[in-house]
Parts: structure tokens; C-alpha cells; sequence
């Protein structure tokens, strides 16, 4: 009798976080902001950010979430003796949400900042041996786990240094549950971690048409049985690891992929076609 057990399933519609509803999961979605320049377009964070169940800013991403407020104000219905940076302030306070919350260290937040989301709760995180990033999914998971809630959608562009580029993929690894999958939405990518099992993924039409590129990674461990559907180049039985074989600059044959793994994967994907990143 074959006692073998079935790996687990995974099913994942990144279309719904780009594109379409702008929502994940059924309870919907928590929005957290890091310490980078916000590159997604601006409708889809203003639309994830309204659907979002519960708001956080990571110090100094509380400063750049200000400047997205404020950079989407026209400065109506406020005084006309006010400068234009103070009216977009405080026209956007009213039609964009304030975090719920922000934490951190509190290194990189500015007193300015401070002051404009001074009604908003303040958790210190001074532990030195997690980044913020990974001290705020804990101290979100409590109340995700009491709103029924397991998607995390993480506005943090790409670029800049290597090192908190590795330590933000650190934490998609420190953090996995099966009550919490974290996603890294940047300007023109969108990357989460792939356990291991079976993990069906449903591209959005336009990504697929336009030949859009994705990528496995198998970072931190080698993965020893790598077998995938729906890829322009698809790995059969394939051992994985740096120093031998990784798959970047795939790209799509059908909407949807399948990816088999026996170890965890790094999975990222282009998330826009190139004129809705230049519009």
C-alpha cells in the first residue's frame, strides 16, 4: 500500500492584486508600507491601501507613506492662507486613510512625520536582532489571526541596497505560516515565497500576451525536485540551488503555471505591462 503523502496545494491569483479586485482572501488583506520610495502606481495603492483591513507604516516607511498623501493632494477644500504642501496634507488626510499603526525602532521617522500621523498608535520594536520589517508581521499576526485574515501586501520598491533587498526575502522566510502569505509589491514586480507542494498560479492575460517575465529562485537551501507547467522553459525533476541551476528571465506559455517543489522558492514576477508603468 502506498502510504505516500500528497503534497500540499497552493493556488495563488496575483491578478486580483494588480489588476482586478485589488483585495486578497476572503477577510481581505493587511497593507504595510517599508522604508522605500512608493513605485507602484498610484491607483493600485490607493485602492489596496482603501480595501486593506488593517494599515501599517514601518518607520521610515511612515515617511514615505506622508509623501504619497501628499503627492496625491490638488490642495481643494482648504484654507487659501495655507501653502500648497500643507493644503495637499490636509485635503489627502481626509480621503486617504491614516495607518492604523506604525512600528519600528523609530531610527528613520521624522518629527515631521511624527506630528502629521500624530493620532496614530506607535509600537516600539527595539529589538536589534530582526529587522522592523519582520518585528511588524509579528506584531500584526495577532490581529490577523483574530480577523481570519492571511494575506500581507508590502509596498517596497527593489532597487537600492543589496543587503535589505536579502534581508526583506529573509523575512518571507521567517515569517511562513499557513495562516500568513507575504507579499513584496514593488514598481514593476510582485515576489513571494513558494513552499514546498504543489502551487497553482493564475497570470493575468496581458502578462502572458506580453511574454512578461517571472523567476524561481532557490535561495538559502538547494531544491532537490523542481518540476513546472505553464513556463515558456520548464523544469522537469530539476535540482535547483546557486552555483548550479536557477531559473530567471522565464516567461509564460499559458495563464496558468504550475510549480511542484520539495524546498522553498523564491517566486517574482513582472507585475505591469510597460504602459500602465508609464502612465
Amino acid at each position: 500500500m502506498d502510504h505516500t503523502i500528497p503534497p500540499k496545494e497552493f493556488k495563488w491569483t496575483p491578478g486580483d492584486l494588480i489588476k482586478e479586485n485589488f483585495k486578497l482572501g476572503e477577510n481581505g488583506h493587511v497593507c504595510v508600507v517599508l522604508n522605500r520610495k512608493i513605485q507602484v502606481p498610484s491607483h493600485v495603492v490607493k485602492l489596496l491601501w482603501k480595501n486593506a483591513i488593517v494599515r501599517c507604516a514601518v518607520d521610515g516607511g511612515s515617511n514615505h507613506w506622508r509623501d504619497f498623501v501628499i503627492s496625491q493632494g490638488d490642495g481643494k477644500n482648504t484654507s487659501p492662507t495655507k501653502s500648497k504642501g500643507a493644503k495637499d496634507a490636509e485635503a489627502n488626510t481626509a480621503l486617504i486613510a491614516p495607518p492604523d499603526v506604525i512600528t519600528g525602532d523609530f531610527d528613520s521617522i521624522t518629527e515631521e512625520t511624527v506630528e502629521f500621523f500624530k493620532t496614530t498608535p506607535k509600537i516600539h520594536t527595539p529589538d536589534q536582532d530582526a529587522t522592523d520589517f519582520t518585528k511588524a508581521i509579528n506584531v500584526l499576526l495577532p490581529v490577523m489571526e483574530q480577523r481570519k485574515v492571511q494575506d500581507v501586501v508590502v509596498f517596497n520598491d527593489n532597487s537600492g541596497r543589496l543587503d535589505q533587498l536579502m534581508a526583506n526575502l529573509n523575512t518571507l522566510y521567517k515569517v511562513q505560516k499557513d495562516n500568513c502569505k507575504v507579499y513584496l509589491l514593488s514598481g514593476d514586480s510582485i515576489t513571494w515565497l513558494l513552499r514546498p507542494g504543489k502551487h497553482t498560479i493564475q497570470i493575468p492575460l496581458d502578462l502572458v500576451t506580453g511574454q512578461r517575465w517571472c523567476s524561481l529562485m532557490p535561495i538559502g537551501a538547494m531544491a532537490h525536485n523542481v518540476t513546472t507547467t505553464g513556463l515558456k522553459w520548464n523544469l522537469y525533476h530539476a535540482q535547483m540551488e546557486f552555483g548550479g541551476m536557477v531559473s530567471t528571465s522565464n516567461t509564460y506559455s499559458t495563464e496558468f503555471v504550475q510549480v511542484e517543489t520539495d524546498a522553498n522558492l523564491i517566486w517574482s514576477m513582472g507585475a505591469y505591462d510597460f504602459e500602465e508603468k508609464i502612465r
